[in-house]
């Protein structure tokens, strides 16, 4: 399991009220449960959560694997879309401001947040190649790279890491990036193992929704009512075994063939304390089949 701290940097993004203090809680916390791997950007609250994860760690940076990204400019307004910017100089300085946020002198894991098509991939990772040479990160990895753009990068520098998109209802990354990712040794983390909370089961067919989900089809019209009844077909498997829907989904994902870890997103104790508990235990062949079934009808009608 990994920690997300996308909801902890605030703004814009709709996942609802922020308090700093509960935020520290949440990261010391997942630290005693045994989460090793804090996952955040620049852009999570213009830097906001990348001071709160430097805070939190202060004194126990010993027992963390941050990784961080690069990429992604500031937008003129908070409303806008960031722009995609991977040019070398620009990387420089990005990653000289997240160490500062940080507060460390290392970043363990230092990811292109998305790709830029208007900058070659050669020279990009000329500039992470630099970053590696001066010890100012110890892992190159990408985010959001398909499997194209993967193999490029990785003709220039090694890339040990890919983040993607992947959960029950959203299974493309193992059509070719998972397995790739495999054959070339390198870890998978999965962002979003909740879908953007449709995983939690706390939503109905009368739920509002405002921010990243608004913008998001899977939360609009016929997609979001065939995720529901998703939804409530899993609920009969976690059921069986005692666990919440959460739980069940983030297990499917982090023992999925191939991934690495689900990187969790929290931003209090109590969603620590529940995701956590996603660990430790195993779903049988008989449910991963049942499971597979569900998720495939939905494919069809969907």
């Amino acid at each position: 399991m990994a920690l997300g701290t996308w909801a902890m940097g605030g703004g814009f993004d709709g996942w609802g009220p922020v308090d700093d203090g509960e935020c520290i809680a949440a990261i010391n916390h997942a630290l005693d449960s045994g989460v090793n791997l804090i996952d955040t950007a620049p852009i999570y609250g213009h830097g906001h959560s990348e001071e709160i994860v430097g805070n939190a760690v202060q004194g126990r940076r010993h027992e963390v694997v941050l990784a961080t990204k690069c990429g992604l400019l500031l937008p003129a307004r908070g409303v806008d879309v960031p722009p995609r910017c991977l040019e070398p100089e620009s990387l420089l300085r990005e990653c000289d401001a997240s160490l500062r946020r940080l507060r460390t002198d290392v970043i363990d894991v230092y990811q292109c947040h998305w790709p830029d098509p208007n900058v070659p991939i050669r020279d990009t990772m000329a500039a992470m190649a630099k970053l590696l040479e001066l010890g100012k990160i110890r892992i190159v990895g990408v985010s959001n790279f398909s499997f194209e753009q993967v193999s490029a990068a990785r003709e220039f520098v090694d890339i040990q890491v890919l983040q993607a998109p992947f959960s029950m209802l959203l299974r493309r990354a193992a059509d070719d990036l998972i397995p790739a990712c495999a054959e070339y040794g390198m870890g998978v983390l999965s962002y979003s193992p909740l879908s953007k909370g449709l995983l939690t089961g706390k939503f109905s067919a009368e739920s509002k929704f405002s921010g990243v989900r608004a913008r998001d089809p899977d939360f609009v019209g016929k997609r979001f009512r065939r995720n529901l009844s998703v939804v409530d077909s899993l609920r009969r498997v976690s059921d069986r075994y005692g666990k919440t829907l959460a739980q069940l989904a983030l297990n499917w994902t982090a023992n999925y063939p191939g991934v690495t870890a689900p990187i969790f997103g929290a931003k209090r104790p109590s969603q620590v304390t529940e995701n956590v508990g996603a660990a430790g235990w195993s779903i049988s062949a008989e449910d991963r089949a049942e499971i597979d079934i569900i998720l495939g009808e939905s494919e069809r009608h969907g």
